[in-house]
């Protein structure tokens, strides 16, 4: 097949406006580009050039359990988890059951899978992701002055703490914000999420680094470039810093409270061109391909993706992306930087 896909475009507000048209190599048009999906989700199915015209990738390759994105940070994205596979399918049987359109705004399950992430950055990247222990956050609390978020957590601990933070209308935006709050402090002062924000981990990704968030890890993504891989599933449950639907109930029924580190996915070191992304529990696989001369790949999957995030490779442009079947090759030059993607035929 080898054949190249044409992306669905999401103009979310949080988008960038220069980062995903100067990677694709178009004209800026003052619209915010938030991400490209390359899939066959029904919110966003890619497309394709067949000897009968343009078709849904799905009319192709039948329905693909993952989803590949470009995403472009610009603004803070809402704060956020995804559910496990019993959640999603509890959850939209019974919306279904409530007669809430699929499609509608206050929609939250908009299909039965779970949504863990593996996202690789391309640029600096920042967010927001899970609890930092308690003590450390305690600590930070007390130091920086924040006494009424102190007192909470010390009396109640870290689930009730974020619950009074989210159930008030609104809370004094505390002094001595970290750097990377002050944006969030600016775009919706006096929310009780900035002082959630304050008791989660702050990462910073560099290009090449990756980080895999399981289901109810509850983040927010600051700011950067990046290519994330997914379950195909649009289920989110959002509890601030956003203009869409909010959840509070579905939010605190998914997320996890535990204090974790972070799961890196960062690849090791290698010699050579190919650097695999290690997640026994993702129900996708990804390499990262850095192309220096000529090859020539042979799918070895039922459906396989192939993304290429820089430079030229080959018939493949900076920003595009195809598709191949088992058994069908692939032709990449450098130097160039590619993804390889494909799912797991047991998710």
């Amino acid at each position: 097949m080898n054949a190249i896909l044409k992306p669905a475009i999401k103009h979310y507000e949080w988008g960038d406006r220069a980062a995903l048209p100067d990677l694709l190599g178009v004209p800026r048009d003052q619209k915010p580009w938030a991400e490209l999906w390359f899939g066959t989700h029904p919110d966003g199915c890619a497309t394709l050039q067949t000897g009968n015209g343009e078709t849904q990738l799905k009319n192709v390759v039948g329905d693909l359990s993952f989803l590949l994105k470009l995403i472009a940070v610009a603004k803070p994205l809402s704060l956020q988890t995804h559910p496990t596979t019993a959640q999603a399918l509890e959850g939209f049987a019974r919306e279904n059951k409530l007669g809430v359109a699929r499609t509608a705004a206050n929609r939250v399950y908009k299909d039965e899978a779970a949504k863990p992430e593996l996202l690789c950055a391309l640029s600096d990247f920042q967010m927001l992701c899970g609890f930092a222990p308690e003590t450390e956050s305690l600590a930070r609390a007390e130091q920086n002055g924040w006494l009424e978020l102190a007192e909470h957590l010390k009396r109640d601990g870290l689930e009730k703490t974020v619950r009074w933070a989210l159930d008030e209308k609104s809370h004094p935006t505390p002094q001595n914000l970290p750097v990377h709050l002050q944006s969030l402090a600016s775009l919706y002062p006096n929310s009780g999420g900035i002082l959630v924000a304050l008791l989660m981990n702050h990462v910073v990704l560099k290009p090449g680094d990756a980080i895999f968030l399981e289901p109810g890890n509850v983040h927010s993504y600051l700011s950067g470039l990046a290519v994330e891989v997914m379950t195909s599933s649009d289920n989110v449950m959002r509890a601030a810093f956003t203009l869409k639907h909010v959840d509070m109930k579905e939010f605190f029924a998914t997320a996890n409270f535990a204090s974790e580190t972070p799961r890196s996915a960062t690849p090791p070191v290698n010699t050579g061109d190919v650097a695999i992304y290690e997640i026994s529990s993702a129900p996708f696989s990804v390499q990262r391909l850095s192309v220096t001369g000529t090859i020539s790949l042979t799918a070895q999957h039922e459906v396989e993706i192939y993304l290429c995030v820089q430079g030229q490779a080959g018939s493949l442009l900076q920003g595009q992306a195809c598709v191949l079947r088992r058994g069908e090759s692939l032709q990449l030059a450098g130097p160039s930087l590619v993804f390889r993607v494909w799912g797991d035929p047991t998710s």
